[in-house]
């Protein structure tokens, strides 16, 4: 595909709610929400919308966004391999998902029936400590699991919900174990091959102009790290493609981890996404059993008002929304204006839907009930990090936008579905 100008990898869907979908995006780059954009649209099995709105890159050489742009996805990681690798291998009996932790991670001695589960790590509610730069004081994963297990819990598993990065660092640890390979390895031959993927993984190479630029630096996180008055002598600067903005995935875990680290197009997620509305199938390939997804993207959590499944988020239509995500230790945190934000998906999507969002500014939703797969990803943390910024207001702006389109007739799908 050509790199150079604004091209489209599908035919440009016409219509006025077709442009109100357009209109959406192209505000929020216009308002500088974010520099750049690529969104994907899959209704009743067909690409129906793939474009670029803005710029890849702010800083010289100041760079178009193009709709095979390859992006740093953070946390999509989360259930796209996390959960993708996980269900595969128990597809495959290589585990349980109500083993605990310790059967695979034997040195985690404080975790010893706790009920620190591979369920409960991909549910977010095993009692795992939210976020810590745990590469302040370790390399590698067999370091990283015992400083982790060091930390001790912050809840008593199965007790509450709290996002954890050092949840889904521990569950990598165990897929390596019990899959016997590397991540990389076993993301590409369960999930990456089998749907025919190409410009999706870790630590990719490439030039430079292939890659939305994310943060320069990482100066968000290292006020973090201050403010928690930890001391780390090794931050970067600037941005180098292929370099995964996540200071744990990064600095301590080589780039690869089932938290963060995966980059992929805009393309190449919905493909996944795709996977996932088709309860596993890729064409005529089951990637993930019917069971295992319909599993995972069902409610795993105790009664409350959060909704989780394994390594998703759910659609909540009812009430308030909630906070993305939780921290235990809000000391860990620089405070923002408001904790005041719409939800990722919007108010119009099922409440079959699923998703999942990556700090980097990612995300996509898939609504069985709707056949549909809305992905946005975008370089919001470019060239810094502002919380203050919209960007959860754009996730579902475009989301109903989208479903809007779609009830509309506006993305249509292939005659016959």
């Amino acid at each position: 595909m050509p790199r150079s100008g604004r091209v489209w990898a599908v035919p440009r869907s016409r219509g006025a709610d077709v442009d109100r979908v357009r209109a959406v995006i192209q505000t929020a780059v216009d308002a500088g929400v974010v520099p750049g954009a690529v969104a994907h649209v899959r209704h009743r099995g067909d690409v129906s919308f793939h474009e670029a709105f803005g710029s890849a890159s702010l800083v010289p050489p100041a760079r178009p966004m193009l709709p095979d742009t390859v992006f740093d996805l953070a946390s999509l990681t989360k259930p796209l391999v996390g959960a993708g690798v996980t269900l595969a291998l128990a597809d495959r009996g290589c585990f349980s998902l109500d083993e605990e932790v310790t059967v695979w991670l034997p040195e985690l001695e404080q975790f010893r029936a706790k009920g620190v589960t591979l369920r409960r790590l991909l549910a977010h509610s095993a009692g795992v400590t939210g976020w810590r730069p745990v590469y302040a004081g370790a390399v590698g994963i067999d370091e990283f699991v015992r400083a982790i297990g060091a930390l001790g819990l912050a809840a008593a598993p199965g007790s509450r919900f709290e996002y954890s990065d050092l949840g889904f660092i521990l569950l990598g640890a165990v897929l390596v174990r019990a899959g016997g390979q590397s991540l990389p390895e076993l993301a590409r031959q369960l999930l990456f091959e089998p749907c025919g993927l190409t410009r999706t993984g870790y630590v990719p190479a490439g030039p430079e102009d292939e890659f939305a630029v994310t943060e320069e630096g990482n100066a968000f996180e290292r006020r973090m790290a201050e403010w928690a008055g930890l001391d780390f002598g090794g931050w970067r600067t600037t941005f180098r493609p292929g370099e995964v903005n996540d200071g744990n995935a990064h600095y301590g875990l080589g780039g690869v981890s089932a938290h963060a680290g995966l980059f992929s197009t805009a393309e190449d997620v919905g493909t996944l996404g795709e996977m996932w509305l088709r309860r596993g199938a890729h064409e005529d390939r089951q990637v993930i059993s019917t069971a295992a997804v319909d599993l995972a993207t069902s409610d795993q959590l105790p009664p409350g008002p959060a909704r989780r499944g394994l390594g998703w988020d759910l659609c909540r239509r009812g009430g308030p929304p909630l906070e993305e995500i939780r921290r235990a230790d809000a000391g860990f945190f620089p405070p923002v204006a408001s904790p005041f934000t719409p939800r990722s998906s919007g108010e119009l999507l099922s409440e079959s839907a699923f998703g999942h969002t990556g700090f980097t500014g990612t995300s996509m939703w898939i609504d069985p009930e709707l056949d549909l797969v809305a992905v946005l990803l975008t370089n919001a943390t470019h060239p810094r990090v502002d919380l203050d910024k919209p960007v959860n207001a754009l996730r579902a702006r475009f989301a109903n936008a989208v479903v809007a389109a779609c009830s509309a007739g506006a993305f249509p799908g292939p005659a016959g579905r």
